[in-house]
């Protein structure tokens, strides 16, 4: 299979799954390697791969850099699996600045778009972290935002269009390029935070905003996280607006309220006068500071869990009124990095400590109703503790498996890695 797949993209875009730089893209936790890593450089050839594997019985996981590979289960390990990696993907195929349309491959980063865009004072709203590695692909496997979520929605509000290689090779098209426009099903939303289980990306189009004439984050220290998270729920209803607040005790260990502000120069002075002034009522009383670009940024990629330090990492998500008091109980336990996002109440937490008891802490700490996602956990840990990866099944499982089976009927993309294993 390994030499076919090299005469169909070419040997040097092949490489073994015992290379070290096969296994650089993985987690390093992984007791089930792939038979290869394959780099295709067109949406053809992405059909070629997808047939071939099919053909062998391999399974086939879609990737960008791999940042988010952590995340789930690994690959079942029932069969060989080949890794498609979208790293020669990588081309802007088509820009409409007046239109605020753009039509990426899915191996571009974010940070590579971005630069592109600012050159007409446009920007794509997702300021996931690790904006150098992170591929627009991943960003939409995984439907991943970043603190400003609540001002501009996820991947899934800015989605207008994708093409889509799915079993049997066949190439497939959602959406259009224009912001409006009806297509029938909606299969920009289906491959949206499916994290590779339906097919491979190829083609992905995004609506894009004008650059903000004025952006400021500024930052108050408070007692505690949780008292953070209570005043920053009460700045973000307030009719000041923020783009968005945090309560976090990232990177230096300090409990932190950070509310970041966005829009014309006179509407952002205002806010932070605003600010000032009901951050004294609701009993701040210490002095506001403004964070610099690399202090912000540190600040979103510490999100992105990749330190080696860490052990253990999850995303709890409750209402944005429980946030304060799940914050609270966190705060009990030892060592524990925290960042609560007020407004959407997603709070994300991680710890350098191997301790298994950890786990069944933060498993306690959390809401019923919440959804608890380990974002980085010992596969080892999770079988002995019998831990749901992706949280605890729900009732929408059945519509889940119904859609895995019907669409990809031989478990030909990431099998094993998803909810329920799908």
């Amino acid at each position: 299979m390994i030499q076919r797949l090299g005469a169909l993209i070419g040997v040097e875009h092949v490489t073994s799954g015992e290379a070290r730089a096969a296994r650089a893209l993985l987690p390093d936790d992984w007791e089930h390697w792939p038979s290869c890593v394959v780099r295709p450089g067109s949406a053809s050839e992405v059909a070629a791969i997808v047939r071939e594997c099919e053909e062998c019985g391999a399974a086939i996981l879609p990737c960008g850099s791999g940042s988010r590979l952590m995340t789930g289960y690994g690959p079942a390990e029932d069969r060989p699996y080949v890794v498609l990696q979208s790293a020669r993907l990588n081309q802007i195929l088509d820009y409409q600045p007046d239109d605020l349309t753009v039509t990426c491959e899915p191996g571009v980063t974010l940070e590579s778009l971005q630069l592109t865009l600012a050159e007409r004072r446009q920007f794509l709203p997702l300021d996931s972290p690790l904006a150098d590695r992170t591929t627009l692909g991943g960003l939409v496997s995984s439907n991943t935002a970043g603190f400003s979520r609540p001002a501009y929605g996820t991947p899934r509000d800015l989605l207008i269009g994708l093409r889509a290689v799915m079993t049997g090779g066949v190439d497939i098209k959602g959406g259009g390029k224009v912001v409006k426009n009806v297509a029938g099903y909606d299969v920009c939303k289906l491959f949206t935070g499916a994290w590779g289980t339906l097919g491979a990306l190829t083609e992905l189009t995004f609506k894009v905003r004008p650059v903000n004439e004025s952006e400021v984050v500024l930052a108050w220290d408070t007692p505690s996280v949780s008292t953070a998270a209570a005043i920053g729920l009460e700045l973000y209803h307030s009719q000041i607006a923020p783009t968005y607040v945090l309560a976090t005790n990232e990177p230096q260990g300090r409990a932190t309220l950070v509310v970041g502000l966005q829009g014309i120069k006179a509407r952002v002075e205002w806010q932070a006068q605003e600010l000032d002034r009901m951050g004294r009522e609701l009993g701040l009383r210490y002095t506001r500071t403004a964070l610099s670009d690399m202090e912000t940024s540190y600040l979103r990629d510490v999100q992105a869990r990749l330190h080696r330090d860490i052990r253990l990492a999850a995303r709890i998500a409750c209402l944005p009124t429980e946030v304060a008091g799940v914050v609270q109980a966190l705060e009990l336990l030892p060592d524990l990095r925290i960042t609560a996002q007020c407004a959407v109440g997603t709070i994300n937490v991680a710890t350098p400590s191997a301790d298994p008891a950890q786990t069944l802490s933060l498993r306690s700490a959390a809401p019923q109703i919440s959804h608890l996602l380990w974002t980085r956990i010992d596969p080892k840990v999770a079988r002995l503790q019998n831990i749901a990866v992706w949280g605890e099944k729900r009732q929408d499982l059945l519509m889940n498996q119904s859609l895995k089976h019907s669409l990809d009927p031989l478990k030909t993309f990431s099998p094993g890695r998803f909810v329920g294993g799908l």
